[in-house]
C-alpha cells in the first residue's frame, strides 16, 4: 500500500509518551491546516502509542477519537504529548495534546481523547441491521467503468485542482447524476489515486473533505458549494461522458466567500480495522440544522459494499469569512 499520507505525517516517537509529526503544504488553506489532517496526526499518534508504549495490552486499534480544537493548526511541525488516563484489559483511554510553536510561543492547538480496542478479537455478540438510506441511495457505481473513464449510469466523476487544499488533486469524487436534491444531505464516492489505499488516518482526513454543508444549504456559489460543483461536473458529463470534470479553486476565490466553517470539535467511531485493500469509500453527509451560525454535520463513511467503517460528527460555527481571511493579504488569518 502506498503511504503518501503517512510519509507526509512522518510520525516520530521521541520517548514513551511524546511524538512529533510533520505537515505538508498540500494540506493547507492558506497557511492553516485542514482540521482532518490534524485529526490524522492525532489518530496516527494514538495508534503508535497503542502498538508501542502499551503494546503489552494487545489493543492496537483506535476505537474512538474525540478532538477539541482550541486554535487552528498551521504549516509547522507538531508535537503530541500523551497521558495514559486508564489502562484496562479490554480497552484503554489516553489523552493526546497537540502543540505547535506559533509566533515564537508553544501553543496547545487541540486536545483529544482516544480509546483502544483490538478488532481482531470478538468481545461480544454481532448483529447486522437493515436501516434504509433515506432519502434512497442511487445504485452503486460500476467502479471498473469509472477507472476506465467510461460513463456510469448513476454517478459522474470529478477532481478538484488548485490552491485550496492542493491534496484534493489526488482524489476522485463521484456525485449522483441527479445532483444533491435533498437539503441537508450530500452523497459522494471517493478514491485516492492509485496506488494509495485507505487507512484509519485517511478516514480521519476524509471526515473533513466533504463539500461545505453551509454553502450547499445556502447556495452561496462558494468554492465548496456542492450544487456549484455538480453543475460543473454535469456540464463535462454532457460533453465528454466518463471524463473527470476538473473543478479549479483559488485562494482568491475562497477569500471572496461570505461565510466560512470553523470546526469546534470532531468525533470518530471506527467500526472495524480498515483493510489495506479498500480503495473506494461512499460517504453520506447529513446536516440537521443550521441556526444562528451553529451547525451539526454527521458523516457515515462506508466501504465498497456499503458497510459502515467510520462514523464522524462535527460541531461547527459558520462565521463571517472576513474573520478567516485577511482581504488585503489573501490566505492570511
Amino acid at each position: 500500500m502506498s503511504n503518501k499520507l503517512l510519509d507526509q505525517i512522518g510520525l516520530q516517537q521521541q520517548d514513551s509518551h511524546t511524538y512529533t509529526a510533520g505537515y505538508d503544504k498540500e494540506w493547507a488553506i492558506g497557511h492553516v491546516l485542514l482540521g482532518g489532517c490534524a485529526a490524522a496526526i492525532l489518530y496516527t499518534a494514538a495508534e503508535k502509542h497503542f502498538s508501542t508504549t502499551i503494546a503489552n495490552l494487545q489493543q492496537p486499534d483506535v476505537l474512538t477519537l474525540h478532538i477539541e480544537f482550541f486554535r487552528p493548526c498551521t504549516t509547522v511541525s507538531s508535537t503530541v504529548k500523551v497521558t495514559d488516563l486508564k489502562l484496562g484489559k479490554g480497552s484503554s483511554f489516553i489523552q493526546l495534546d497537540l502543540f505547535q510553536t506559533q509566533n515564537g510561543k508553544e501553543l496547545k492547538c487541540c486536545t483529544s481523547l482516544a480509546t483502544s480496542t483490538n478488532f481482531a478479537i470478538q468481545i461480544g455478540p454481532s448483529a447486522s441491521t437493515q436501516i434504509p438510506f433515506a432519502p434512497a441511495l442511487l445504485p452503486s457505481p460500476d467502479l471498473e467503468k469509472v477507472d476506465a473513464n467510461r460513463p456510469d449510469d448513476n454517478w459522474i466523476p470529478s477532481m478538484l485542482h488548485g490552491e485550496v487544499l492542493p491534496m484534493l488533486k489526488d482524489l476522485t469524487f463521484l456525485y449522483p447524476v441527479n445532483g444533491q436534491p435533498t437539503p441537508g444531505v450530500i452523497d459522494y464516492w471517493c478514491a485516492f489515486d492509485r496506488p494509495e489505499r485507505f487507512s484509519g488516518a485517511h478516514l480521519a482526513v476524509l471526515s473533513d473533505l466533504a463539500p461545505s454543508a453551509s454553502d450547499t444549504l445556502l447556495r452561496t456559489e462558494g468554492v465548496f458549494d456542492a450544487h456549484k460543483i455538480y453543475r460543473i461536473m454535469d456540464d463535462v458529463a454532457q460533453k465528454t461522458p466518463g471524463e473527470k470534470a476538473i473543478v479549479r479553486t483559488s485562494l482568491k476565490d475562497a477569500a471572496q466567500a461570505h461565510i466560512w466553517n470553523t470546526t469546534l470539535n470532531l468525533n470518530f467511531q471506527f467500526k472495524r480495522r480498515v483493510s489495506d485493500e479498500m480503495r473506494w469509500t461512499f460517504t453520506r453527509v447529513t446536516t440537521r440544522l443550521l441556526e444562528g451560525g451553529r451547525m451539526d454535520m454527521d458523516l457515515v463513511i462506508h466501504d465498497e459494499e456499503l458497510v459502515p467503517v467510520c462514523l464522524a460528527r462535527q460541531v461547527m460555527l459558520v462565521i463571517d469569512a472576513g474573520r478567516r481571511f485577511d482581504k488585503s493579504n489573501v490566505g492570511k488569518l
